[in-house]
């Protein structure tokens, strides 16, 4: 009886592992491999913010900024999509930043002004055909600048 508990909780605990490995979506993937190399110099935060939208959906992201940090802000988008619209608002939802006022900018460099939590909104245009409506992965990545400092 004993040997057979012994034998279940290995193999609950084998598929358990299991399930682990196959939630890296391929999103996840697109971010470490796309999105990653945008942040260059900059230390990732090691978060693989991705997920799947579809054209017309946004999302939401809260993060926390540092008085005085520089950061770089990384959205990449699959190829099929179109720019992303990316906006940062502050805990008051103020406009701090709108990559529609530059080009579609994927990436952008700030220092942050406060400490604080900040929400990265992210916007697909709507679909220009309705009846193919298009898809894919999108990945926000944060580095902080590298000052050269160990973290």
């Amino acid at each position: 009886m004993l040997k057979t508990r012994s034998i279940i909780s290995l193999l609950l605990l084998l598929l358990i592992a299991g399930f682990g490995l196959q939630a890296q979506s391929p999103c996840h993937s697109f971010a470490r491999n796309i999105a990653k190399p945008l942040l260059e110099d900059f230390i990732h935060d090691g978060n693989y913010n991705a997920t799947y939208l579809e054209e017309g959906e946004s999302a939401e992201l809260y993060k926390t900024f540092y008085e005085g940090q520089s950061y770089r802000l990384v959205v990449a988008v699959v190829d099929q999509l179109p720019s992303a619209r990316v906006r940062l608002l502050d805990s008051k939802r103020n406009v701090v930043f709108d990559n529609a006022n530059y080009e579609m900018a994927p990436v952008w460099d700030f220092v942050a002004e406060s400490t604080g939590t900040m929400i990265v909104q992210i916007k697909l245009p709507e679909p220009a055909d309705e009846a193919n409506i298009v898809g894919g992965c999108i990945a926000i990545l944060f580095g902080v600048e590298n000052t050269g400092r160990r973290r």
